[in-house]
């Protein structure tokens, strides 16, 4: 069991590159290893906190250094889209690998780049992989379903992907566009027969003054809500998988391995390690039974023996 990593990467739709330098790749272990930080939020410190644990050997940049600590040939990894954002400013040769920000995040900032500044960066997003996500429905609803998906424009590229996705759960897929927000309920009224609304972390959709409307219309309507982090879970959504900070620290150093080994630095991907969060109040009220193949769904990095 594992991540989105499991379908063919192609349809990720961001394309595998090959680092140009093959002296850069044999070395990568032994190049310059820098955390760059640039967001002073709690979330922030607790994904630089992280990262410094896993990579002991980082040098670790805050926002006031941001500007000049990066060094030519050194791999970078940005926490969030702010630290992502000034390293896509700087002229460098180095790898950089961005965390702590969602697709969308990335694609606005990387979108645009000249080809040969993209083919030098990657990312873990924070989004859930929709592969787990569809085998969490699978397993929530035992039986096949309708999942529904509003999009955006901006995400209109995922639909091959959630289509896979629902071919190989064997559920069926209903995507209704939402081009602004003024157009949200009535496409909500047009998946009323859906059993179940995947959300998708679309700011343009999901987002503190429409969250709580889409979840009391839902509710409602007896359908489930399968959320895409644990504060959209906790606050009514029925479940999500999720990956914590620890898996993607995890996932980075085998990116970065990887690598090392490979001289190609790997597609920026959905997290292959997760957790899945419940609540458990709403899966009563909807008469959803949580047993052990709900809960056992995780999938979580091997802890070495000591």
């Amino acid at each position: 069991m594992g991540g989105f990593l499991a379908l063919p990467l192609p349809l990720l739709l961001l394309a595998s590159t090959s680092w140009p330098d093959a002296a850069l790749c044999n070395t990568a272990r032994k190049l310059p290893l820098r955390i760059v930080a640039a967001d002073d939020s709690d979330a922030g410190k607790r994904l630089v906190a992280a990262f410094a644990k896993r990579f002991p050997e980082a040098r670790i940049a805050d926002s006031a250094q941001v500007n000049d600590s990066v060094t030519s040939r050194a791999v970078q990894i940005a926490i969030g889209p702010a630290a992502l954002r000034t390293l896509m400013q700087q002229t460098q040769d180095g790898v950089v690998v961005a965390v702590g920000l969602s697709r969308q995040a990335y694609r606005d900032i990387v979108e645009g780049m000249p080809a040969a500044r993209r083919a030098s960066v990657t990312a873990i997003f924070t989004d859930p992989s929709p592969l787990e996500q569809f085998r969490l429905i699978a397993a929530l609803c035992k039986t096949r379903v309708t999942v529904a998906v509003l999009l955006g424009e901006r995400n209109a590229d995922l639909i091959p992907v959630l289509r896979l996705a629902a071919t190989y759960t064997g559920l069926d897929l209903q995507v209704e566009f939402v081009p602004d927000a003024s157009k949200l309920y009535r496409a909500l009224d047009n998946i009323s027969t859906a059993r179940v609304l995947l959300a998708l972390p679309d700011h343009t959709i999901f987002n503190p003054e429409t969250i709580r409307s889409i979840l009391i219309s839902t509710y409602r309507r007896d359908q489930l809500v399968i959320g895409y982090a644990p504060a959209v879970v906790k606050a009514g959504a029925t479940a999500s998988a999720y990956a914590t900070v620890d898996d993607i620290a995890t996932q980075t150093r085998e990116m970065l391995d990887t690598f090392a080994a490979s001289g190609r630095l790997p597609e920026a991907q959905f997290p292959t390690y997760f957790h899945i969060a419940i609540n458990d109040s709403v899966a009563r009220s909807l008469n959803l039974v949580i047993d052990d193949s709900v809960r056992e769904l995780a999938y979580r990095p091997a802890v070495a023996a000591p």
